[in-house]
């Protein structure tokens, strides 16, 4: 579980990055503030991991799993997402299917 854990934060600060080159200085919240809240996310999760690494019960064990992979999946769907706004062969690729008729916005 530990390099899962290590996935997430490294996931977390590519994140960090990847908002801060897509948003420059426009950033919302401001880099500096998104920067502490990023580092006290990750210091969140593995505070939790090592205080359950070292109790001596393990009645937890399958939530603490649920959350750790389902965190693992959804930043990594994040990052991904950052990365296709970012791409200019996938901007390229939205401005083609919008000019082929098909809308690729969620219709709320």
């Amino acid at each position: 579980m530990e390099y899962k854990l290590m996935g997430i934060s490294v996931l977390i600060l590519i994140i960090l990055v990847l908002t801060w080159i897509k948003d420059g200085e426009k950033m919302d919240p401001p880099l500096k503030k998104r920067m502490v809240i990023d580092i006290v996310t990750i210091c969140i999760f593995w505070a939790v991991f090592e205080f359950y690494n070292y109790s001596n019960s393990k009645t937890y064990e399958n939530e603490i799993a649920l959350v750790v992979n389902g965190s693992l999946l959804f930043f990594f769907a994040r990052m991904v997402q950052l990365i296709c706004q970012i791409n200019p062969m996938i901007q390229d690729l939205a401005k083609y299917l919008k000019s082929k008729g098909i809308n690729m916005e969620d219709d709320k």
